[in-house]
């Protein structure tokens, strides 16, 4: 037999489960969107890491082929100028590429100073009864190499003996 109370329980249940309320739909919304917000920051910090990093490794592949360069011209014609003054030249590297969700074109400007050890730095002496010979075997050559990411400058150095 049923009962008023058992009709307005029964009624009660159905009503409960006949959906989802406004307050449900507004917290299930704000969380979506929260994590969404999330989701974006860390994808944004995640290309900005790519980014960096590829900033980076084009200046040490700036710094490699300067070395190779410079290596290949000889060490006896490495010099620094006369009047003291740093050699300083300018690269400029370009990447496409879509770290993340967009197209992305990023171009890096790259000032490499060049240093290059005088040659009493490695200066070998033959010497003999009919002759004194000196030679330059080696030369050290500091390429620091500098660039600008987001308005911060960042510098490296590749230090390598050429022989």
């Amino acid at each position: 037999m049923m009962t008023m109370n058992n009709v307005r329980i029964s009624n009660d249940v159905r009503r409960r489960k006949a959906g989802f309320g406004i307050a449900e739909i507004l917290i299930s919304c704000a969380v979506l969107g929260f994590m969404i917000v999330a989701l974006n920051l860390l994808q944004n910090g995640n290309r900005d890491s790519v980014l960096r990093v590829r900033t980076r490794d084009g200046a040490v592949a700036v710094s490699q082929e300067i070395l190779d360069s410079l290596s290949s011209v000889g060490v006896a014609s490495l010099q620094m100028p006369d009047d003291g003054s740093e050699i300083v030249l300018n690269k400029i590297r370009e990447w496409k590429g879509t770290p993340g969700s967009l197209e992305h074109t990023m171009t890096v400007n790259y000032r490499v100073h060049i240093d290059i050890s005088d040659d009493a730095d490695y200066l070998g002496q033959n010497t003999s009864y009919y002759t004194n010979n000196q030679h330059v075997y080696a030369k050290k050559v500091d390429v620091e190499v500098e660039w600008d990411y987001k308005g911060t400058p960042h510098s490296i150095t590749v230090a390598s003996i050429l022989r």
